[in-house]
């Protein structure tokens, strides 16, 4: 009888080199080599970007396969050996885990992976949950990969995802210029722009595809379906051997981060937040262009940094004024003192105060606007010479530049789980099933992209 079995890797990689996406490609097409079958796509689970000790996305992976009792074993030494073998241990930043689960995910692994979207967890409470749910672990040195590890395991896709399809370097050519037809990108781009996202930035026509690390990528092509991705990523002109290409079921771009409503009082640093409040005191730009706004709840208030390169989110914030209503969605940033700031990466507006200016009067018998003769002396119209008291100031509404929505920073500026405009209203409610036809899909999909590439 067949049961599920669950492999979850994190921090294979390091800031100089390596991918664990690369680690899972390699894993998955070997096992499906021998013959194992598939339950899914290799899940690329983003998790809480706010952690400082991360390298580059906080990805964390997870593989999951139908086995008999009998193949256990030796599926849990292919993997083992993948993970050493794609692992350079000598970093130091580089703590690579792997998790083993064998049947469905239990219900504390599945809110410690939906809390480790926003929060900071440690490697104690790691531990904890993964006696609980009866998950081996194996720790190539330190122990920090194994929050994703585990995290990866237990994420839940019922929600919201999307797919990706990554191409590989060959070894000789990491660390070199990507060769990647930039024009093919945008003619891809223009062909599947209802169905992919974040391909090009739209403002500069930098291509997004492509990373500039000295990882193992080549290119990545982010959209709503297996079928989608791969037939625009066989429009891309590669002028580079690929050494390998796989589909990921991903939470990019979908906000998974952002769905955690937090007060104010109760924040803390490296979390991700949602907080609803009133801007308090007028906004003000500080050295670098970025904007810092103040925005209060019942109890408490925190700055709101709106940084120069979120583009539309920054110029919205410069037209904020005190006591607009807004939703701001950000990470959790400790100062220098122990202040907190929240970094906004996206910004609703959701009511708007009527704001007044008050002008000089105009002259009743010509119409001229009269000029100030100083403070507290009131006005006087320069062609008539009458005078007005200093009471006569005049008040008038003024026009907001701003309306009531949602603002965003541009692609460019997107973490990898930033919900793009594009996908606004989409929500994919399919959640982790045991399908055969699934297998079949997963299996004619890697063809698919093999002759292609």
């Amino acid at each position: 009888m067949q049961t599920e079995f669950h492999i979850g890797i994190d921090d294979t990689d390091s800031r100089l080199g390596g991918c664990t996406t690369y680690t899972a490609a390699l894993l998955f097409q070997e096992l499906l080599s021998k013959g194992f079958k598939p339950l899914d796509y290799p899940w690329l689970v983003r998790l809480n970007p706010n952690i400082p000790w991360k390298t580059r996305g906080n990805g964390a992976l997870s593989l999951h396969f139908a086995l008999e009792e009998e193949q256990l074993e030796e599926v849990k030494i292919i993997a083992l050996e993948t993970v050493e073998r794609t692992t350079d241990l000598g970093q130091r930043s580089t703590d690579p885990a792997v998790v083993f689960l064998k049947g469905p995910v239990p219900t504390p692994l599945s809110e410690f992976a939906s809390r480790a979207l926003h929060d900071v967890l440690s490697v104690r409470e790691a531990r904890h949950i993964s006696r609980v749910a009866e998950a081996e672990i194996h720790l190539l040195k330190g122990s920090r990969g194994l929050v994703g590890a585990l995290a990866s395991v237990g994420a839940n896709f019922g929600h919201d995802h999307t797919f990706e399809i990554i191409a590989y370097r060959t070894r000789e050519n990491i660390g070199t210029t990507r060769k990647v037809n930039h024009d093919s990108v945008l003619r891809m781009d223009a062909m599947f722009r209802s169905v992919t996202f974040n391909n090009v930035d739209p403002e500069t026509g930098r291509v997004l595809v492509c990373p500039h690390g000295p990882d193992p990528v080549l290119l990545g092509v982010r959209g709503e379906d297996p079928a989608s991705v791969t037939r625009a990523f066989n429009q891309i002109e590669v002028e580079e051997p690929i050494e390998r290409a796989v589909i990921f079921k991903t939470n990019q771009g979908t906000d998974a981060h952002l769905n955690c409503h937090r007060r104010i009082e109760t924040l803390r640093p490296y979390q991700s937040a949602v907080i609803v409040g009133v801007v308090g005191g007028a906004p003000r730009v500080i050295r670098g262009g970025h904007v810092i706004f103040r925005t209060g709840d019942e109890i408490g208030s925190i700055d709101c940094a709106a940084y120069r390169a979120t583009g539309p989110v920054r110029e919205t914030a410069l037209q904020l004024a005190t006591g607009d209503s807004v939703t701001v969605s950000g990470g959790i940033h400790p100062g220098p003192i122990g202040e907190l700031t929240l970094n906004v990466e996206k910004l609703e507006v959701t009511g708007l105060v009527d704001t007044v200016r008050q002008e000089n009067p105009s002259c009743f018998n010509c119409g001229t606007r009269c000029e100030s003769m100083g403070k507290w002396q009131g006005f006087r119209c320069r062609k008539c010479k009458i005078r007005l008291p200093k009471t006569s100031r005049v008040k008038k509404l003024e026009l907001r530049k701003i309306t009531l929505g949602t603002y965003l920073p541009p692609p460019k500026a997107h973490r990898h789980l930033t919900k793009p405009a594009s996908r606004n209203g989409i929500h994919r409610n399919t959640p982790f099933e045991t399908k055969s036809d699934n297998i079949d899909q997963i299996l004619e999909s890697l063809v698919s992209i093999s002759i292609a590439s």
